[in-house]
């Protein structure tokens, strides 16, 4: 028995992250933000981008549909900067980006465009790719419905990487999938260097790698009859990267329990009652003769966790018992982390995890 902690994922903003299928987004209603004749700009489509982007349109000409002229941008556009301008006005759809489009429709008077009119439109994708690694387990990345069969998720890492465990938390994948890891030096799948079957569990499936050495630019998840269940695949959080495991130097005392978050309520007589809104694991970890080297990477593991840069109590994935997949947890560290001194080079601790909920 021993654990592991994942804290460190290699998956970050920089990760190029490519699906087989991913349920597309919405864009919503243009709203007026300065509307000073008749007409209308309407935005529609199913966006594909990433990111949430507040989608601007301007009039810049004068005058009609056909003849007004307008000019766009979005949320993360330069400042000051525009995608582009001068495009002609038009009753059909003209695509921005990313699935964006916007047309124009007449009002009652002429001209039905003024200088400076201008509207916009949230455009939002809630499960986008970048879902994977948010560290959210409430967010989720989608495939689109139905799903392709085989499915894949490819990470383009611009670097080689080695890691030393694969997680796929809160998934939908079914039991009579074949599930596969897979890596390469080159975008080209058909003989992959690195390709190692995952055993699926419930919920959370932890993978440790087999092959050696392991140095690859080109990850893929590979999913085939994964989705005879659902209408389409789904996955809150992959981890892909490294572990950190202590010395062995732990009580026999460990403490895996349960607590429940409660709020209280009242009747219409004002009588009092508990309201159970949900229920997660709590895990008591006590260690007893670590060296001072092993205090410092636990001390490094709450400084990671608890990032001051990012204003972030971080949660990570702790396996409990690495001989049991299933003791695998998504948990935070509760309190703060308070070594006490027992000899020359050993110290005693406790770490306290609660279970990060969906």
């Amino acid at each position: 028995m021993g654990h592991r902690f994942m804290y460190q994922n290699l998956i970050d903003d920089e990760t190029v992250i490519t699906a087989t299928s991913v349920e597309k987004g919405f864009v919503g209603a243009g709203v007026p933000r300065v509307a000073g004749a008749g007409g209308s700009m309407i935005f529609s489509g199913a966006y594909t981008g990433e990111d949430q982007e507040v989608y601007f349109a301007e009039i810049e000409a004068p005058g009609d549909v056909g003849s007004a002229r307008f000019k766009w941008r979005k949320t993360s556009t330069t400042t000051n900067g525009w995608e582009a301008s001068n495009i002609p006005t038009a009753l059909t759809d003209i695509a921005l980006d990313s699935g964006v489009k916007i047309r124009f429709v007449d009002g009652a008077d002429s001209p039905a465009f003024a200088l400076g009119d201008h509207w916009q439109a949230t455009a939002n994708r809630f499960y986008s790719p970048r879902r994977i690694y948010d560290l959210d387990p409430a967010t989720k990345m989608r495939s689109a419905s139905p799903p392709e069969d085989p499915w894949s998720l490819v990470l383009d890492f611009g670097a080689q990487i080695s890691p030393d465990v694969f997680i796929a938390h809160l998934h939908n994948f079914s039991p009579g999938a074949s599930l596969r890891i897979q890596a390469n030096r080159s975008a080209d799948w058909r003989a992959p260097a690195l390709d190692e079957r995952l055993t699926w569990r419930s919920d959370t499936l932890i993978h440790y790698f087999d092959t050696t050495p392991r140095s690859y630019h080109h990850w893929r998840l590979l999913a085939e009859g994964a989705a005879d269940q659902d209408a389409y695949l789904e996955v809150s959080e992959i981890y892909l990267g490294g572990f950190f495991e202590p010395a062995d130097h732990f009580w026999f005392g460990n403490v895996v329990g349960e607590e429940s978050f409660e709020e209280t309520s009242r009747t219409e007589s004002m009588a009092e009652r508990p309201v159970l809104l949900n229920r997660g694991r709590t895990i008591t970890l006590p260690y007893e003769r670590i060296s001072d080297a092993q205090r410092r990477a636990f001390l490094a593991m709450y400084r990671a966790v608890k990032d001051v840069d990012a204003r972030r109590a971080k949660p990570f994935f702790a396996h409990l018992d690495v001989d049991d997949p299933a003791s695998i947890v998504l948990a935070h560290l509760a309190g703060g982390f308070l070594p006490r001194q027992i000899g020359p080079d050993d110290s005693s601790f406790e770490l306290v995890l609660r279970e990060t909920l969906a």
